[in-house]
């Protein structure tokens, strides 16, 4: 595992949860959404919730099981918010910028769970490249 890799992606998560949560146009503008009211408000939700994992995975105290839960539960997360506002949201480019960004964040953090000597940038490329494709279909998911 990648253990100092793993950290600093922690810290970045925290603080751009914490950016989020306190001034949601942070997420609001690129995806497209409205910047108060309701979705205010789950934009917040969703700045306390990266904030939170990002503060567990730099604090964790031991480098084995506890680090790498947190890490496979951000990986789970980004994949999910991927899926979510990659489908869902009213843009063809705010689904491309949201789902791209999401999906290279969760290959980010799974490539700090590998032990070997391969590259994040071929597989952080080949995450975004397939979040553009699926965003820019014209068809999205009805739930």
């Amino acid at each position: 595992m990648r253990t100092t890799a793993a950290r600093v992606m922690g810290a970045a998560t925290l603080g751009y949860g914490l950016a989020v949560a306190c001034r949601p146009e942070v997420l609001a503008r690129p995806c497209g959404l409205a910047e108060q009211g309701s979705s205010s408000l789950l934009i917040r939700a969703l700045g306390v919730r990266d904030a939170v994992i990002g503060a567990a995975v730099v604090a964790v105290p031991d480098e084995g099981s506890g680090l790498r839960t947190a890490v496979m539960c951000r990986v789970a997360l980004d994949t999910g918010d991927a899926l979510l506002f990659g489908t869902l949201l009213p843009h063809r480019t705010g689904r491309a910028k949201a789902a791209s960004a999401a999906l290279a964040r969760a290959a980010l953090c799974g490539w700090t769970l590998t032990g070997d000597d391969r590259s994040a940038a071929t597989l952080v490329e080949d995450a975004t490249n397939f979040a553009v494709r699926v965003a820019q279909s014209p068809t999205r998911a009805n739930f």
